[in-house]
């Protein structure tokens, strides 16, 4: 499945892990700080003049800037042990498209959180869930496929395996299917957020 030749099916597997792994960990950092940003900084969001919604950005930012890290870190890894990637342009795109997502969730959970303080655990199992459902641990199986694609992580995780490792990108139709998941969330997570804004403050 993952290659052929002594060790090489082991190799292949925990590079598969490792390049799905890291931006699973920033995904979901990025979304627990962000959900409970605005509570945190509640003296913050009581001056008027402030764009709370930046407080949402920041957490997702620091994010992925930590995951950036570690992909450069694995990149030289992979350089040390013979592996260039040929399609290393494409993190770049794989990256922003990871903070669009995160930060449309990350705006819906902020405001939500301020009304509901028991969110953390609904949103920890559901992480959970999404995390088992994502090609994280193991690769989309032809039997298992339709638990897949409806999970925007199914292709952007290509993507970005895609880019560190220069597998196949994701088809065209996954990837249309990405981009308006992603740019729904950003813009639906931003009205929720500007709609609940004025009543955050009354409520932190």
């Amino acid at each position: 499945m993952f290659g052929a030749g002594p060790g090489a099916g082991n190799d292949r597997y925990i590079d598969f892990l490792i390049s799905g792994l890291l931006p699973w960990l920033g995904l979901n950092e990025g979304l627990v700080r962000s959900t409970t940003s605005i509570v945190e900084n509640a003296p913050t969001v009581r001056r008027l003049a402030f764009r709370s919604e930046l407080l949402v950005i920041v957490p997702n930012a620091s994010a992925l800037i930590f995951e950036l890290i570690g992909l450069l870190l694995y990149l030289g890894l992979l350089l040390f042990r013979g592996i260039a990637p040929h399609l290393l342009w494409i993190l770049p795109l794989a990256l922003l498209l990871q903070l669009t997502l995160q930060v449309g969730l990350g705006w819906f959970l902020a405001a939500s959180y301020v009304f509901f303080r028991d969110l953390m655990p609904i949103i920890g199992f559901v992480l959970s869930i999404v995390f088992y459902l994502s090609p994280i641990l193991y690769p989309v199986g032809a039997r298992f496929e339709k638990f897949f694609l409806w999970n925007p992580m199914t292709p952007l995780l290509g993507l970005f395996r895609s880019a560190m490792l220069s597998d196949p990108l994701p088809e065209i139709g996954s990837l249309v299917f990405l981009l308006v998941v992603c740019t729904a969330l950003f813009t639906g997570g931003l009205a929720f957020f500007r709609r609940a804004q004025a009543t955050l403050a009354d409520l932190i």
